[in-house]
């Protein structure tokens, strides 16, 4: 898993340390917030932000994230069997700053569940958990755990519950220790190891073929000169450009742990065409990569259900512009009309009006 010890990149701000048990609340929050901090598990949400929105709707329950759920990424799992101490820290100074009611921790392997196990404090329990495509969603690690389910139309912080990916956490053990991390944990074509951050993605991964940042079946190909950014845990060769056409054999419906028709999906995508008739199908999916793993074909079926959804948001906003630009088109068509009226009343009046002359 991993060539050489793991070596902590050095880091460059120079923040003092806080003995975390003594500072308050807000001094802890606001050494998350200065340290900008944000999701390491894949959204980059600014991890401060969401403690905020937590804070407003107590009672609060924390959830540290250690799923390794995208295939062939270990980054979390090393992370842990490494820093396992760091992370449960992290967890308990999120749980302070909250004045959580409980704290929970998701594993995907019974040896870390047993470690953590040994470590335990009060209001805390460690759950192993099937490393499934969804058991490292945030919503279903919510509803698997508490028994919570999070309304459609919400966000988790908003119904009190703040999931963090262990990364995340492990961040916020070393802002408050006085050393933010200027690195992380990335797997790279099975190997392992701390990549600094804003290191090109195409100096890190040595191959002739194309890559993909993020693990292959939920990855996304490289922008033009993209670095390595906090929210990047894998890089992988991008097998895809080695497609064969589709055999329809069902095998991507069948794998979808949500019941959707994949591969009408993609027939419709292959149209390059918005399509409003799908889009609670698109919302449905949560990019978790089953249907690119079944796939005989290596279709990257991901890229063509994003596009189909991106394309979808296009032409929703080239709707709402154009309802816009009519909205003001009538409007101003209304005000000429009614200083036309006016100014023609205007002139009526005068022209009735008795000349002082006579």
């Amino acid at each position: 898993m991993l060539a050489n010890p793991l070596v902590m990149p050095s880091a460059e701000l120079n923040l003092q340390p806080i003995n975390w048990e003594r500072a308050t609340v807000e001094v802890l929050y606001e050494r998350i917030l200065d340290s900008e901090v944000i999701g390491m598990g894949g959204a980059g949400f600014p991890t401060a932000e969401k403690i905020a929105i937590a804070r407003k709707h107590p009672p609060n329950v924390v959830i540290a994230n250690g799923m390794e759920t995208d295939p062939g990424v270990c980054s979390d799992q090393v992370l842990l069997e490494q820093h396992l101490q760091d992370v449960l820290e992290g967890l308990r100074i999120v749980a302070k700053v909250l004045d959580a009611e409980h704290c929970y921790i998701a594993l995907s392997t019974e040896e870390t569940v047993r470690s953590a196990q040994t470590i335990l404090g009060d209001k805390e329990t460690v759950r192993y958990l099937k490393p499934t495509f969804q058991n490292g969603a945030e919503r279903e690690l919510i509803q698997i755990l508490t028994g919570h389910v999070v309304k459609d139309c919400s966000f988790p912080a908003h119904e009190g519950y703040v999931v963090l990916n262990v990364h995340t956490l492990f961040a916020v053990a070393r802002a408050v220790s006085g050393t933010p991390l200027t690195g992380r944990l990335v797997t790279i074509d099975q190997d392992t190891r701390w990549i600094n951050f804003g290191t090109p993605v195409a100096n890190v991964l040595e191959s002739d073929e194309p890559i993909r940042v993020g693990c292959y079946a939920t990855g996304r190909r490289p922008q033009e000169n993209e670095v390595l950014t906090a929210e990047i845990n894998a890089l992988s060769i991008d097998k895809s450009v080695h497609a064969l056409a589709c055999i329809h054999c069902g095998w991507c419906d069948k794998a979808c742990p949500r019941h959707l028709p994949v591969e009408s999906l993609y027939l419709i995508a292959q149209q390059q065409e918005p399509n409003s008739s799908v889009q609670d199908l698109l919302d449905r999916c949560n990019d978790c990569g089953a249907c690119v793993v079944a796939c005989p074909s290596n279709i990257h079926l991901l890229d063509h259900i994003r596009a189909l959804r991106q394309s979808n948001r296009y032409e929703q906003e080239r709707i709402l512009r154009a309802e816009r630009a009519r909205t003001r088109v009538e409007a101003r068509e209304r005000r000429l009309h009614a200083q036309a009226i006016k100014a023609d009343n205007t002139r009526t009046e005068r022209l009735q009006q008795e000349h002082r002359w006579k």
